[in-house]
């Protein structure tokens, strides 16, 4: 690892005020990808403390990411202090700046081995005169940070350079559907990549800095979440500053303490003898247990069931239970986390066993933007490939991600290709949903959804409780439904306990399919327009003409009537009619009374043989788009 030294850092620039617009690349892909023939591309993570640097060595071999190999795997790291704005003066220019943050082996390949021997006026024509040697003139940058302050004053120095600028965020590395919410640091959304990278699904990810977070995964890569507090010499500091009595504690000092225990195999007394030792001892214990306690609430949420569980396709399953440590003290977590606490302080009384390991790693950000980076490089070479092969993609299993879900909380929609159609010498491809909606796409749009699928796969299929209309007089509920939780399978959660003497069945995807709504056909394509159809016409053509100006939208979930009318105006289908399958067999009921004296609210319904049920929203829905389909049937429909 290389360290910046002090006499290259005496940096002196004034940076005149810009915006990161004018000259930073949002992360765009396949377009912010390293391109093809570039050698070395440059990595940042700009900390609150620090400034943290990797160069990756590219492989002159597209093929060298084979058997989970990472082409863009980094090869040198450094750190450098902040850019101070006392060191910014004297006019030195940004290429110099740049210059004198870098070791040996980067600083050559941008601006020239010549410009070694006059490192006092390093200039921005230097490093074009170099680049104009190479195969690939701009160098690729990629910027993960949480200081913005330091951004702008990188951004100013990279400008220097013939370079490409890409500040990376979170979707870039998980997006919304995998679980990362709004507001979720990119720097962890980074690390836990870089985890999942060595180790797979599931992760955890302690980083101990100036802040100390955790963050996880579960067995099918979705993000759980994770906690933010201080670090330790955040809390050291903390009691030194607002209590006089207690010393100031530098880094130095905790990591020379902590070496000193391993070396004499003598832990941190939990009744210390100096003030020192007491404040250090008592931080590591409140890490200590709360980790532990992480530890054993991951292991909890992320591996139950996990035989029934799968991460995604391409990605590895991390079946040991490696648990992650990284940033400034990750390596005193790393021990801490161990059995007996690895004899930093003294262990406590032996518990669960929980079998997990804990395995340092200083630059999982580095490792993190690589494998993005890999991974886009892959899906745009694999995307040329589609677009020369000619061959025939009829048959192919695909997958849309809509902003509607099925029943079972999935938005996810799988179906196949089912033909191919050429209008105005432009190919495009019928795809037919499994739930039996269809749209036709441009060849850009089915490579998207193979790769989907390639990426999730199949719905995994989940055991469904057999669904039994509940006995008379009975309900599965005291007053309320039970709330399902959200993504699950559709479970009714409204059934009761003692079934009907038979068991109800799955329906048929087929009334899925035919639960569109009634409206006249021009009305539905007016609210979602769909692409060409089969039959060659001048409407057709124009509509081809078109394509690429709308969005592809599966046409019958664009709206939904009922579910609005449920959510706005739900006392409305008080007396309503409704119809429910129970083993193959369609039962008709009355929506007698709303409730929603407490949370979640349901509609009670008696079905014309006297038996009885309580519905949730999800429950109404479908029985009613279910009498759409069978209420020409209803004996009592004028009731």
């Amino acid at each position: 690892c290389f360290v910046a030294s002090s006499h290259r850092l005496a940096l002196h620039l004034y940076l005149r005020h810009a915006t990161m617009a004018e000259s930073s690349s949002s992360s765009k892909w396949p377009d912010a990808a390293p391109p093809e023939g570039q050698q070395t591309i440059l990595t940042i993570s700009c900390g609150n403390s620090h400034i943290h640097w990797a160069t990756h060595d590219i492989s002159s071999s597209p093929n060298n990411n084979a058997n989970n190999n990472n082409e863009f795997a980094p090869s040198l790291f450094w750190r450098t202090p902040h850019i101070n704005d006392d060191d910014m003066k004297d006019g030195t220019s940004p290429a110099m700046i740049l210059s004198r943050m870098l070791p040996e082996s980067i600083h050559d390949y941008i601006f020239g081995a010549a410009a070694s021997d006059t490192t006092n006026n390093v200039t921005e024509e230097m490093a074009r005169d170099q680049s104009q040697q190479r195969a690939v003139e701009k160098l690729s940058v990629y910027v993960v940070y949480t200081n913005a302050d330091q951004l702008a004053k990188l951004e100013k120095l990279c400008a220097s350079i013939p370079s490409n600028f890409v500040v990376l965020d979170g979707d870039d590395f998980f997006n919304e559907e995998q679980g990362r919410y709004n507001g979720m640091g990119v720097d962890r959304l980074a690390t836990l990549t870089g985890a999942v990278y060595f180790y797979g699904h599931p992760a955890l990810v302690f980083d101990g800095g100036t802040a100390t977070t955790y963050s996880a995964t579960n067995c099918e890569g979705k993000v759980l979440g994770g906690g933010i507090g201080p670090g330790i010499q955040s809390k050291l500091q903390s009691m030194s500053k607002d209590t006089d009595a207690l010393p100031n504690i530098s880094a130095l000092e905790v990591k020379e303490r902590v070496k000193e225990t391993e070396n004499s195999g003598k832990p941190l007394p939990t009744f210390a003898r100096s003030t020192k030792e007491a404040m250090m001892v008592d931080v590591f214990q409140e890490f200590a247990g709360k980790g532990k306690n992480v530890i054993e609430r991951w292991i909890e949420h992320a591996y139950s069931n996990d035989d029934k569980k799968q991460p995604p396709m391409g990605t590895k399953y991390n079946e040991d239970r490696i648990v992650t440590c990284t940033g400034g003290d990750g390596d005193i977590f790393c021990e801490l986390l161990q059995p007996c606490h690895g004899g930093v302080i003294e262990a406590q009384p032996a518990g669960n066993n929980l079998n997990y390991q804990v395995r340092p790693s200083k630059h999982l950000i580095h490792y993190g933007i690589s494998a993005i980076l890999n991974m886009q490089v892959l899906a745009r070479r694999n995307k040329a490939k589609f677009n020369k092969s000619g061959e025939s993609h009829v048959g192919k299993r695909v997958a849309k991600v809509f902003d509607v879900e099925s029943d079972d909380g999935d938005n996810i929609f799988r179906g196949s290709v089912t033909e191919e159609i050429v209008v105005e010498e432009k190919t495009l491809y019928r795809i037919t949903y499994d739930d039996g909606d269809d749209e036709d796409v441009t060849a850009e749009s089915l490579f998207d959804m193979l790769e989907l699928y390639k990426q999730h796969g199949e719905k995994k299929k989940k055991k469904k409780s057999p669904e039994a209309k509940p006995k008379n007089g009975k309900k599965k509920l005291e007053g309320k439904p039970k709330k399902k939780a959200e993504g699950k399978p559709k479970v009714n959660a409204d059934s009761p306990k003692e079934p009907k003497s038979k068991e109800a069945t799955k329906e048929a995807p087929k009334e899925i399919a035919d639960s569109k709504p009634t409206e006249p056909k021009s009305k539905a394509n007016k609210e979602a327009p769909k692409f060409p159809i089969k039959s060659a016409s001048k409407k057709h053509a124009n509509v081809a003409a078109e394509n690429d100006k709308l969005p592809t939208a599966k046409k019958p979930k664009t709206k939904d009537d009922i579910k609005d009318m449920v959510q706005s105006d739900p006392n409305s289908f008080v007396n309503k009619r409704v119809a429910k399958d129970f083993d193959g067999e369609c039962f008709f009921g009355k929506i007698t009374k709303y409730d929603d004296t407490e949370p979640p609210p349901f509609w009670h319904v008696v079905y014309d043989d006297g038996d009885e049920e309580d519905f949730s929203s999800r429950d109404l829905i479908k029985s009613l788009k279910h009498y759409k389909k069978h209420g020409k049937d209803d004996k009592n429909a004028s009731d």
